[in-house]
């Protein structure tokens, strides 16, 4: 009974702290609608989905000594001593 009592008590205080934030950005003109918030965040979400991706998926550079070899350490690599 003690924890329906403590989450009934967060539930509302955590509903009237957001009516009274809504009610104070929208009545200072903070709320924007879908029409002006819409295309910011699908170009910036379509942005970091893609450079993610690019990033993950861009080939990795093998290490070259400089007689244009690849490195002894990555040679050795794969063998066991």
């Amino acid at each position: 009974m003690r924890l329906i009592n403590n989450n009934l008590r967060i539930l509302v205080i955590s509903v009237l702290l957001l009516l009274i934030g809504y009610s104070t950005a929208h009545a200072h003109g903070g709320m924007a609608g879908p029409d002006e918030l819409g295309p910011p965040v699908i170009t910036s979400a379509v942005l970091g989905i893609g450079g993610y991706w690019t990033v993950m998926l861009w080939p990795s550079r093998k290490k070259m000594n400089s007689h244009n070899k690849p490195d002894r350490r990555q040679q050795r690599k794969g063998r066991k001593s």
